[in-house]
């Protein structure tokens, strides 16, 4: 069973049945293997793509607690844990390597801890 996004405030469960295929090659380490469906099924999940997706764009927006509180309302119920899994599977964008780098000093407490930071001098960006 699959969890899918929802389809007029309800949720959608779809019950797919699929071949289990068998390996003939005596090294490999698993014997049976179920058939992937495109675009509906990915490997060790649980949920379609779509809400694979939904659940991370909220979990990137809102974080853990308040983005499971959100995704039980729609209702695509995920638990604070998981909203911040999907956030550190994300990658990050690429970014340009900045030509102008600026650094700046600094003290967190004077004459105690200091800092150091790196700034594209185009952009104001942090680096």
């Amino acid at each position: 069973m699959l969890a899918d996004g929802v389809v007029g405030g309800r949720t959608v469960v779809i019950t797919l049945e699929v071949r289990r295929l068998f390996c003939d090659n005596s090294r490999c380490g698993r014997v049976t293997f179920p058939e992937q469906v495109r675009g509906l099924t990915e490997r060790y999940q649980r949920r379609t793509p779509l809400l694979h997706q939904l659940l991370t764009a909220i979990g990137i927006v809102l974080s853990g607690l308040p983005g499971a509180r959100l995704a039980a309302l729609l209702p695509a119920p995920a638990s604070k844990t998981t909203m911040l899994r999907l956030i550190m599977l994300t990658s990050d964008p690429a970014a340009p390597t900045p030509r102008v780098l600026g650094v700046d000093d600094f003290a967190f407490k004077r004459c105690h801890v200091y800092g150091s930071a790196l700034v594209d001098c185009e952009t104001a960006a942090p680096r």
